[in-house]
């Protein structure tokens, strides 16, 4: 029987100057492995991409205020 990562993909979109988005089954960790989503199972999860979020890793949605250093901006 296939597992859950063989039969779902995740796929990754990063947005010029806002959030990394995180499409299919992922577990978001931090650097030592403990999880940092509360829940795995969830089916999307959005990652700030600009650096500004007060809830980093996650976006908040303050890229709609705008980046002032587009160096910063992954997506470039």
């Amino acid at each position: 029987m296939p597992t859950s990562c063989e039969v779902c993909p995740v796929k990754i979109c990063c947005n010029p100057k806002g959030p990394i988005i995180i499409e299919g089954s992922a577990e978001i960790t931090d650097k030592y492995g403990r999880p940092l989503a509360s829940d795995s199972r969830k089916k999307m999860h959005v990652l700030c991409g600009c650096g500004q979020s007060k809830n980093k890793p996650f976006c908040d949605g303050m890229h709609s205020k705008g980046v002032e250093d587009e160096e910063d901006d992954i997506a470039n």
